[in-house]
């Protein structure tokens, strides 16, 4: 009895419930066998003529019962599942957006709509900063659907993913792909480009090292600025430029060319946002062209008040070192305490604080409750440690998207209304919270990889500091290692006369930091080592 009955309604009921087409309500599932196309039509162009009023909620509405009457390879179903990923788009709903679309590039070129929704992907990747989860589905369009007017962007895209993932011939490819058409896509690819070049030659590593990448790398990171000078600076392009002449700068470094690496560093220009970084990595060449001046008078920039929240911690270590190499035993010893002092507490204290949490969940929540603290000293101490992690873009654009899904979060609760409007805005709503815990538990997992990494970065400078200090009191003892005495021979050898050209004037610096002056200090540093730089270093015992 039960079985004929639910067979009558099966059969009866669409005669009865036509007129529901045209009443916005639901069609139940036992009436989906009986939707023909003219309805589904109907609906459809109901939808559609909202959207186009910009009733973006009402057709999305529409659109969401529209796809769940039909099969997915009905033409109109799969219209109707395109122009729910638009509405959805339009509502600023970009992660609702992006899974309906991702289902339409799933089915591929058998969906009426699979080209056109690459329009619409590439939009969603610029609104949440090229979501890899995006850029994913991007990277499995073959390149004759791109649009010949976004085929640049679209190749950059993808070649920015498959770098994420480590897939450097393949992101290669992508970059060089890119055109001159568009300056800046082309300055990012050619960096980029760069980058991959040093990553082939071998150079830091074991292998053996391939000179005709450090070539190809040097000339793509030229490229750069050439494209700077010929067609102009832009925000995006200024900062790229600087990118690349910090790399050349590396670069020569790296080939112990050490007066073209200067040459690279002190281009980059005091307004950029990389000034102070050049400012600290050119201290290091200096140090090796034994200008020890000049390092130490850059190192007195970098360690001012002006850059207090910055984190150079080795840039401690270093000072340490040119004092030590000149035999100011007592300078050395001095840096050597004030940096352990500042840094091993911290160190102590965030490794421990780290390595509590088992969960990256509840690591991402601690992190945000630390970076909101009213602690102003345990802030500022953080801040110099969580700026430094938050350096590594992959971390930021983790942090960035969790932002985006929190407000898309938002943006639903105050569309939140009653009967099907509320059914699909919970769907979505739980759809996004899901997914926003994973991108959480992975945003606290890199960030608690790269806080240990940092941490045992800190771990090694202390332990070079506290080196040098045991390498003074061997010094005072004469008990000095036969290294250290080359190098203190070498520094004594070391002309250290400062000369003031006509151009500028020398003024004695007396404990006030003037903004004008950073990035000019020179440190008078004379050697007090006894040995004679002619004598031989006394043998190791």
């Amino acid at each position: 009895m039960i079985r004929l009955h639910r067979l009558a309604l099966t059969v009866l009921l669409p005669l009865a419930a036509a007129p529901a087409l045209a009443a916005d309500e639901p069609l139940t599932l036992e009436e989906e066998t009986t939707v023909t196309d003219a309805a589904l039509a109907k609906w459809l162009s109901e939808g559609t003529a909202q959207l186009s009023r910009e009733e973006y909620l009402a057709a999305a509405l529409k659109f969401n019962d529209l796809v769940r009457q039909g099969a997915k390879d009905n033409p109109i179903i799969q219209e109707g599942q395109y122009l729910l990923g638009v509405s959805l788009y339009e509502l600023g709903l970009y992660q609702s957006a992006f899974t309906r679309f991702e289902e339409i590039v799933d089915a591929g070129a058998t969906h009426s709509r699979y080209a056109k929704t690459l329009g619409y992907l590439l939009r969603i990747a610029r609104a949440t900063g090229n979501d890899p989860s995006v850029l994913l589905k991007i990277s499995e369009y073959p390149n004759e659907v791109y649009p010949p007017e976004e085929a640049d962007e679209l190749n950059f895209l993808v070649g920015q993913f498959l770098f994420g993932e480590e897939s450097l011939a393949e992101a290669l490819t992508r970059f060089q792909a890119v055109t001159r058409k568009n300056a800046t896509l082309f300055c990012r690819a050619k960096y980029l480009e760069g980058v991959i070049h040093v990553a082939q030659s071998g150079l830091g590593t074991e292998r053996p090292l391939e000179a005709d990448k450090l070539v190809e790398a040097g000339e793509a990171f030229k490229t750069v600025l050439r494209v700077q000078r010929d067609e102009g600076g832009s925000e995006t392009i200024d900062r790229v430029a600087a990118d690349a002449l910090l790399a050349l700068g590396r670069l020569f470094y790296s080939t112990r060319q050490y007066d073209v690496a200067v040459d690279y560093y002190d281009q980059v220009a005091v307004e950029n946002p990389h000034w102070l970084e050049a400012i600290y990595e050119v201290s290091w060449v200096h140090f090796q062209l034994k200008n020890y001046p000049k390092a130490l008078g850059n190192l007195h920039t970098v360690n001012s008040p002006y850059f207090a929240s910055q984190y150079f911690p080795e840039s401690r270590v270093l000072q340490a070192l040119i004092l030590f190499y000149n035999c100011r035993y007592d300078d050395a010893d001095a840096i050597v305490k004030d940096f352990v002092n500042d840094y091993y507490p911290l160190m102590t204290q965030f490794k421990a604080e780290i390595n509590q949490f088992a969960d990256p969940n509840a690591f991402y929540f601690w992190l945000a409750r630390l970076s909101r603290s009213t602690d102003v000293e345990y802030s500022l101490r953080f801040q110099r440690i969580f700026d430094a992690a938050l350096q590594d873009k992959k971390l930021r654009r983790k942090f960035e998207f969790v932002s985006q899904l929190n407000q898309e979060v938002q943006k639903l609760e105050k569309l939140g209304g009653q009967g099907a409007e509320r059914g699909l805005i919970g769907q979505l709503k739980g759809d996004i919270e899901s997914y926003r815990s994973l991108v959480i538990g992975e945003a606290g997992s890199l960030a608690q990889n790269r806080l240990l990494r940092i941490v045992r970065d800190l771990q090694r400078h202390l332990g070079s500091a506290l080196k040098i200090k045991g390498e003074t009191l061997r010094a005072r003892r004469g008990d000095i290692s036969n290294a250290a005495a080359q190098e203190q021979a070498a520094a004594a050898a070391a002309a250290h006369e400062i000369v003031v050209d006509e151009e500028h004037i020398e003024w004695p610096f007396e404990g006030e930091y003037w903004i004008d002056e950073l990035g000019s200090y020179l440190y008078d540093i004379k050697s007090e080592c006894e040995t004679s730089p002619l004598e031989e270093p006394p043998a190791q015992p």
